[in-house]
């Protein structure tokens, strides 16, 4: 783990612990490789994004699991203009615990990352596009 993202996650209150332990508090994560990933390609900001989308919203501090990391990420990555606050906000009303259950499920058709960031978009798209305009004939 590189000095930065320690930062980072002490920062957030982010903690990376082993994988042989048996059981994970809120804001821990065995997913320490992936965070560093997200902060190498994406850079910094990105990565605070990201961990505060899951670790400041309603119910979510328990789901610093892979899938659900990669899925936030590629969300943002997507619609960079998104976050704020009424991103967080739609998050507050989001399990994301409930979204990776579903994903797990439906593993045999499509990556748990992917059907997780799929989900999250048909959630997030209402409170972000414009509605259509109506058209004058």
């Amino acid at each position: 783990m590189s000095a930065k993202l320690a930062d980072i996650c002490a920062e957030l209150g982010v903690e990376i612990i082993d994988t042989s332990e048996s059981a994970r508090r809120p804001g821990q994560t065995c997913a320490g490789k992936i965070l560093q990933k997200v902060l190498n390609d994406e850079g910094e900001a990105h990565l605070r994004s990201v961990l505060i989308t899951i670790m400041e919203t309603e119910n979510n501090k328990r789901m610093l699991v892979r899938a659900v990391i990669l899925a936030v990420s590629d969300v943002l990555r997507a619609y960079p203009s998104w976050f704020g606050a009424e991103w967080l906000a739609a998050f507050d009303r989001i399990e994301l615990a409930d979204l990776y259950e579903d994903a797990k499920r439906d593993r045999e058709a499509a990556a748990p990352r992917h059907s997780i960031a799929a989900r999250l978009i048909d959630r997030l798209r209402p409170h972000f596009d414009e509605p259509p305009q109506p058209r004058l004939l």
